[in-house]
């Protein structure tokens, strides 16, 4: 299994290795030994199998062709109201969801290993975006923002495009995968892992793991988000906008929101998560969910999230959903 360290800002690959104990092997009994014809054996043995893909970083899945593990992420936010009819989400190895104004959601959904022909709505930039895929290095599609946020943006050293920079790559207030490779610079870097996915049919977690059917999380103002376990597709289910969504893994952190008011181009008060620091989490992947906490301290840094007892959570290979919910909110698992 693969093991990160707690705290990291470069993608690491650290390997375990096993040294078998020293033995002698038994001899065969006085003519009891084959001998075997090198010419023949070359001639009747099994041609070797091909070489099986990488797993993709995000996902932790088998890619399906060996140029993707080179190419670098693209991320796209998107504004979604209860009447919303979102693009692209199907296709993305991760979302994360922020609880915005007004009954709607801001999501940061994150592509690599899939190609999407259409994603949308395209919303403006948001610190919960920058603070959460800064350390993936993605390629972002963004429709502006708040001036302040935009100097964020800049300050972060990520990279991205907007209408008014490079309107072909999109299509009134939708835009592709394959636009966004496309516009994004030469020699960008794939993304590093966020997530220590599970191997060889391992449990999510060490401590605290229980059967799960149904996580909720009900928020003061607006309906609750709710994902129900489909047994037959090992996939969780749930409704955002109008669109059914689907993920391997739904990871819930607990976060403290605040009330950020901007002036430029129009003034506005804005709910913003802070991402920083640390808080209760609530997971779930295949079957089964377990509590624990999470811990990013700032923006190179990877967000770990460990079980009762301080072990790193391993979430089946698989797209994965990271809601944000207030430390108001009420996160019920069944």
């Amino acid at each position: 299994m693969n093991r990160r360290h707690l705290l990291r800002a470069v993608p690491a690959s650290v390997l375990a290795l096993t040294l078998p104990t020293a033995c002698s092997e038994p001899q065969p009994e006085p003519g009891g030994a084959d001998v075997l014809d090198p010419d023949a054996l070359a001639t009747t043995s099994a041609p070797s199998p091909t070489p099986s893909l990488p797993a993709a970083p995000l996902t932790g899945l088998p890619v399906t062709a060996a140029p993707v593990t080179t190419r670098s992420a693209v991320a796209v936010p998107l504004r979604v109201s209860p009447s919303t009819a979102p693009s692209g989400l199907a296709e993305a190895d991760l979302v994360f969801a922020e609880f915005a104004e007004s009954d709607t959601l801001h999501l940061t959904a994150v592509f690599h290993s899939r190609d999407a022909a259409r994603i949308g709505p395209v919303a403006e930039i948001r610190p919960v975006d920058i603070r959460s895929v800064a350390v993936l290095r993605p390629f972002v599609a963004y429709d502006g923002g708040p001036t302040g946020f935009l100097t964020q943006f800049e300050n972060s050293g990520l990279v991205g495009v907007t209408p008014a920079d490079d309107g072909d790559v999109f299509d009134a207030d939708h835009t592709s995968t394959a636009a966004l490779w496309k516009a994004a610079p030469k020699g960008s870097q794939p993304p590093t892992s966020l997530l220590d996915h599970a191997t060889d049919g391992a449990a999510l977690a060490a401590r605290g793991l229980a059967p799960a059917t149904e996580l909720t999380v009900a928020v003061s103002g607006g309906p609750p988000m709710v994902w129900r376990h489909d047994q037959q597709k090992s996939l969780w289910v749930g409704k955002v906008g109008t669109a059914t969504v689907t993920a391997t893994s739904v990871i819930v952190l607990s976060t403290e929101y605040r009330t950020l008011d901007v002036r430029n181009p129009s003034p506005r008060s804005l709910p913003s998560a802070n991402v920083f620091g640390e808080g209760a989490a609530v997971v779930v992947s295949g079957p089964t969910g377990a509590k624990g906490t999470w811990r990013k301290p700032g923006l190179p840094l990877v967000c770990n999230i460990v079980d009762a007892g301080g072990d790193l959570m391993h979430p089946r290979p698989g797209s994965a959903w990271v809601i944000y919910a207030p430390t108001t909110a009420k996160v019920t698992l069944k």
